[in-house]
């Protein structure tokens, strides 16, 4: 173990404590802004009960299934919002010149511009997820919920956020080859965990098909939720015929693949980078 391995998750964790307690300076402010994201998704929440006010099923889901998905994909966004958001807001440094300042200092730019931000106030949006799988818990036809379980949904949510987490690395790497790119990539973020929200059948096989293979929201909490409710899924719908778990088990390795993809899609941009003459 070299010394900047060592070096460089000790400084994140100084620069992200300092981040906190700076936001927390303001207390007041701070319980409002976390207040302010849990309310925020809570009408997305109540949106999505008024709609099963008005059907019993959703792609063969109920409401409380449907709420598992939904809360699942809410947690696992959160962490990566709260830990990427600096590749996320990373387009308007590159349109001002900025993002070139981060390039003669003597850390690794990578390291830098995932430093640069934490929002611990993104905490609202997972506990409003977490109030979600309550309620899926609720549910009286529901999975027991024994420790297996409960162990399965970490997993989960812990996978998700480094899929989502990859994905705004990816956005931060357009961002350094196409300027103005922003709104596109918030079509793959933000317009991802809504996707993951819902059934895959509810979309048509194209989508599916990219949600698998391109960009790997089913792994998020699709495949999980079904291992979890003890659903076979839809026929032809499973990729390789595997079962749920089997693909619930194999989402870490997508994840950590689909991360690492990422990774070197950033450090081909980085090289390529020439500036926005400002």
């Amino acid at each position: 173990m070299t010394p900047s391995s060592v070096f460089l998750p000790a400084l994140y964790v100084r620069l992200a404590v300092a981040r906190v307690r700076g936001q927390m300076r303001y207390r007041v402010g701070f319980l409002l802004m976390i207040l302010g994201v849990f309310v925020a998704n809570a009408f997305e929440f109540v949106a999505l009960l008024v709609l099963f006010g008005q059907v019993k099923v959703l792609g063969g889901w109920s409401a409380h299934e449907v709420a598992l998905l939904w809360g699942m994909s809410q947690m696992s966004f959160a962490i990566a919002e709260a830990f990427g958001r600096g590749f996320e807001g990373l387009a308007p440094q590159v349109r001002s010149g900025e993002f070139d300042q981060v390039l003669v200092r003597p850390l690794p730019v990578f390291f830098q511009v995932f430093a640069s931000a934490f929002e611990a106030h993104r905490i609202g949006r997972f506990l409003q997820g977490a109030t979600a799988v309550w309620y899926a818990r609720s549910d009286p036809a529901s999975i027991p919920w024994q420790a297996s379980h409960w162990t399965t949904l970490i997993f989960a949510v812990t996978t998700g956020a480094v899929i989502f987490f990859a994905t705004f690395v990816l956005g931060g790497a357009w961002a350094l080859r196409v300027v103005d790119g922003q709104e596109l990539m918030n079509t793959f973020t933000y317009g991802g965990t809504t996707l993951a929200s819902y059934p895959l059948e509810l979309f048509s096989d194209p989508i599916r098909r990219a949600a698998t293979w391109i960009l790997p929201l089913a792994f998020v909490n699709y495949f999980p939720a079904l291992a979890l409710l003890g659903r076979v899924g839809p026929p032809g719908m499973l990729p390789f015929g595997l079962t749920p778990i089997i693909l619930a088990m194999s989402a870490p390795v997508v994840a950590m693949t689909y991360l690492g993809v990422a990774v070197v899609v950033w450090d081909r941009s980085v090289m390529r980078y020439q500036g926005t003459g400002t």
